[in-house]
């Protein structure tokens, strides 16, 4: 079953979130109701074009099959905010755009109208089709100033994504609010101002999530990243109650507000395709 099939037939009840791992920063979220968001997908090789870096791990779906209620990007470089992603989503009347400030001429240029894209910057909150969108601070330097972290509460269930962010805790937890988040979405990769695997885990010893999940890694040799120094320091160092996961592209998570992960699947290459 191609992954976007296996998007589509997904189905779990109240409560229950479903989460995709779409490789690099890129999730796709699904409600109880069908509700879908989909955050930092990157899914061609423009960054191959515009910056010669190649992708290294093919993408679980292709751009054509995607289709989400709501289309977020944390910042507006390519492999956060694809512009021939957008080019193909646009096509779809009903989705909506949430973005950073600095996202807003990537939507114009694409032909875009402002009345399908909501722009937030840090401490602003909008709630669309029934999910809150809390932007957080987040610090990626010269390279994105007006980057954002996602505070994202979908059925209950909130999902905090970092974007591509440094080590900023203070900031980032004034930021937060003292808000409780179920899942952490965090960046491993060191190069370009992130986090790292280390201080990935460091945030997630504050935070307190349930599930902290490690991203933005194996897809540019530029970007480095290691899975495996992830899951090593945290179970080291974080607390029993907070579970530290890598999923491959592809992947599937049920989330349950009660329960906690209630189910992991992940499907091999030749089947996201067949």
């Amino acid at each position: 079953m191609r992954l976007a099939e296996r998007i589509d037939a997904t189905r779990q009840g109240p409560g229950k979130l479903a989460l995709f791992y779409l490789a690099q920063g890129g999730f796709y979220f699904k409600t109880s109701s069908g509700t879908s968001v989909c955050i930092d997908p990157y899914l061609g090789d423009c960054c191959e074009r515009l910056f010669n870096f190649k992708r290294m791990v093919p993408a679980p779906m292709a751009a054509a099959e995607l289709r989400a209620d709501i289309l977020v990007a944390t910042h507006s470089h390519a492999d956060h905010l694809d512009p021939d992603l957008l080019d193909r989503v646009k096509q779809e009347p009903d989705t909506r755009f949430v973005g950073s400030p600095d996202c807003r001429p990537v939507y114009r240029q694409a032909g875009i109208a402002d009345g399908r894209v909501t722009i937030l910057a840090a401490g602003d909150v909008q709630t669309i089709d029934g999910i809150e969108f809390r932007a957080v601070h987040a610090d990626h330097g010269e390279l994105a100033p007006e980057a954002v972290g996602f505070l994202i509460t979908l059925d209950g269930i909130t999902v905090y994504d970092t974007g591509d962010t440094s080590y900023c805790p203070e900031r980032i937890m004034g930021s937060l609010g003292g808000v409780e988040v179920d899942i952490l979405i965090a960046p491993i990769n060191p190069a370009f101002g992130n986090l790292g695997h280390e201080n990935a885990v460091r945030l997630a010893a504050q935070i307190k999530p349930r599930v902290v999940v490690g991203s933005h890694f194996g897809m540019f040799i530029e970007h480095g990243g290691d899975p495996g120094a992830f899951l090593e320091f945290a179970n080291r160092t974080l607390p029993e109650s907070v579970t530290p996961l890598v999923m491959a592209p592809g992947e599937r998570m049920i989330y349950s507000k009660r329960d906690g992960v209630i189910s992991l699947e992940t499907l091999k290459m030749q089947d996201l395709w067949t």
